[in-house]
């Protein structure tokens, strides 16, 4: 034995004598020594987290952690035996202390380090200046004109602003439980914020997902600065700032564009905990996939995806990864089981209430698959395999099939689009061949994963609504398909611009996506449907006669007034259906005394305006005409008051 492992033996026996006396200082320099001979690039927070008393570390950790299993175990057992009406303010603090206890358990207190802020600047401005300059314009593409475009508040919007402005009237209390197509709450608390400052609009409605999809590109900018280096980053998080797809779903008051933003937040704090092996990023990690379960359906894929990297660097790394991380995995687990407890106990409860979208939309679940052997006679892998095409290649090929979004040609165009093939075949083969590229692995199973499970397994694939978070990997990969051209041909013509030409391939595309959607799709007003379309025409002079007039809705089988569109847009109004086709001239009861009434009358039944003519002839007709694709027409009776 050397002098150096004597040395060694003997720092570690002393260490072990006096944590058994209860002192700790001169043991834990040693341990912290021996630590930095073996991680020299240790930061200073981790070394000094070293010197703490583990004596008092463990005592303060286990009652942290404690306190975070009776505050979960309270909710737990409480959540089930409240009323729906009842005041979830103290579940709800105690959700989030056990969230917040867990983690100081684990952690310690973050010491802020010596920056040396002169040479910081001088190093990464350029970084810094055009970031910001794709921030603010990934913020104002989002922002400009939201309240009217696209024009059309849909009826799966309005439902959301209804829900919204129910959490605000008091009729929604349970932040933990599902709504109608198995809507968590929590989305209708979230989107009530802007609503309850600045009052029922669709501007207020909207607003949330401007915000989330601003926040996703400053996300996106960090997670692929881990994976690719800052340049890359700056190019991926501009095509994302001005990417079409992306930027509609930042522009609806609805809940999809969470999906990309749980995605992106828990793959940047997976990222960093496999790299950095701290505790705080794997209980971000955790954290992340969990609050994804509280928004849209489909973002419930994150935890599916975060499994699926470490299955994959487990099968590619073998024991030695899982002897790094088995301890930061456990912590993740952990910060997930907390944070998604009650919806965990809500899904276990009431599994047809919590699943319902997927029930209804799944080929399996739904029996969709089954019936459609039965009625065409093809084979499972025949229809699967269409599945597949349709879905993967709605980039490509095959347009969006809801009203959702509704764009008219694929998600790329030719040029962009062919680019993106070429990044996605790159990063799979190199995933997977020797000398794999394991950070290709994030995007890679990101798009993989979506595609099948929101794309393949569902119905009526390409949707759009079910896809938005692949406007991430995307990007990627057309960044990467450049970056791998122009390293090639920068072998041939070394005096290649390649800095100036990946400018030019994000600017081509950022014009390209900008022109699609705002001055090829948003004048069409296809994204919402006719009947939405038609409520939101008609409803700024509906809300104009609300107060003293009554609305006598004819629209049936059509469409009804409890269309969400009408109610959120023109709230607190009067309003009865006419269901029953006329055939005579309807009751003049129908107005109230002192009020007066707007019939609104669908093209289908426009006939019947003759019937109400003849009890009521002393009134204005005022034609609503769209020039939209759904050349919706809709004619409005005003019947003043007597």
């Amino acid at each position: 034995m050397n002098d150096k492992d004597s040395l060694s033996v003997l720092d570690h026996l002393k260490s072990k004598i006096i944590l058994w006396r209860g002192r700790s200082v001169p043991a834990e320099q040693s341990r912290a020594a021996r630590l930095d001979q073996k991680h020299p690039d240790r930061s200073e927070t981790a070394t000094k987290s070293e010197l703490r008393s583990p004596a008092k570390l463990f005592n303060r950790s286990r009652s942290l952690l404690l306190l975070s299993l009776a505050l979960t175990g309270y909710v737990l057992f409480n959540l089930p035996r409240m009323a729906s009406d009842a005041n979830f303010g103290l579940v709800s603090l105690f959700w989030l202390l056990a969230f917040v206890s867990y983690t100081l358990a684990l952690t310690e207190p973050l010491s802020i380090r010596q920056i040396d802020w002169n040479n910081w600047w001088i190093s990464s401005r350029w970084t810094i200046v055009t970031f910001s300059a794709i921030l603010v314009v990934a913020f104002l593409v989002r922002f400009w004109h939201v309240e009217s475009i696209p024009f059309v508040l849909s009826g799966d919007e309005a439902s959301h602003g209804l829900d919204a402005m129910g959490v605000i009237h008091g009729e929604i209390r349970n932040p933990f439980a599902t709504r109608w197509s198995s809507v968590p709450t929590m989305t209708f608390f979230v989107l009530s914020l802007p609503l309850r400052l600045l009052g029922q609009s669709v501007f207020a409605l909207r607003l949330t997902a401007v915000l989330i999809g601003s926040v996703t590109v400053l996300l996106v900018f960090l997670l692929v600065n881990r994976l690719k280096g800052p340049y890359f980053a700056l190019a991926v998080s501009a095509l994302v700032a001005a990417y079409h797809y992306h930027i509609h779903f930042s522009r609806l008051g609805a809940n999809m564009v969470f999906d990309p933003f749980f995605g992106v937040l828990a793959l940047f704090f997976l990222h960093r905990a496999m790299d950095r092996r701290q505790n705080l990023d794997w209980i971000m990690a955790g954290a992340a996939s969990a609050f994804a379960f509280y928004f849209y359906a489909g973002a419930r894929f994150v935890l599916v995806l975060v499994f699926a990297v470490l299955a994959y660097s487990f099968l590619l790394e073998g024991q030695g990864f899982f002897r790094r991380n088995w301890r930061g995995i456990l912590i993740l687990a952990g910060a997930f089981l907390i944070v998604a407890a009650p919806m965990l106990q809500y899904a276990l409860r009431f599994p047809d209430e919590f699943n319902a979208r997927i029930n209804q939309v799944g080929i399996i679940q739904s029996g969709w698959l089954e019936q459609e052997v039965d009625k065409t006679g093809s084979s499972m892998i025949h229809i699967l395999w269409d599945q597949f095409r349709r879905a993967a290649l709605a980039f490509n090929y095959y347009p969006d099939r809801t009203v959702w979004y509704g764009l008219r040609q694929p998600l790329l165009d030719p040029v962009f689009g062919a680019l993106f093939l070429a990044g996605l075949g790159f990063a799979t083969l190199r995933s997977f061949l020797p000398g794999a590229d394991k950070n290709l692995f994030f995007m890679v199973a990101w798009w993989w994963g979506a595609i099948l499970l929101g794309g393949v397994l569902t119905e009526s694939p390409p949707s759009s609504m079910r896809l938005v978070t692949l406007s991430i990997p995307v990007c990627f990969f057309i960044v990467l398909a450049l970056s791998q051209l122009f390293d090639m041909l920068k072998k041939s013509f070394t005096a290649l611009p390649v800095h100036a030409l990946m400018t030019i391939g994000v600017f081509s595309f950022a014009w390209i996506s900008l022109n699609t959607y705002f001055s090829d799709f948003t004048p069409k007003r296809i994204a919402g449907g006719p009947d939405a379309e038609l409520a939101t025409l008609t409803a700024p002079v509906l809300r104009e006669f609300s107060p003293h007039y009554r609305i006598l809705f004819v629209g049936a089988p059509r469409m009804y007034w409890g269309f969400s569109t009408n109610p959120f847009l023109v709230p607190d109004a009067d309003a009865e259906d006419i269901i029953e086709p006329l055939t005579a001239a309807p009751d003049p009861g129908l107005i109230p005394p002192g009020r007066g009434a707007v019939f609104v009358v669908v093209p289908e039944r426009m006939h019947e305006l003759n019937f109400i003519l003849e009890v009521f002839p002393r009134g204005e007709l005022r034609e609503f005409h769209s020039d939209s694709e759904w050349n919706t027409t809709v004619t409005l009776f005003i019947v003043p008051p007597e």
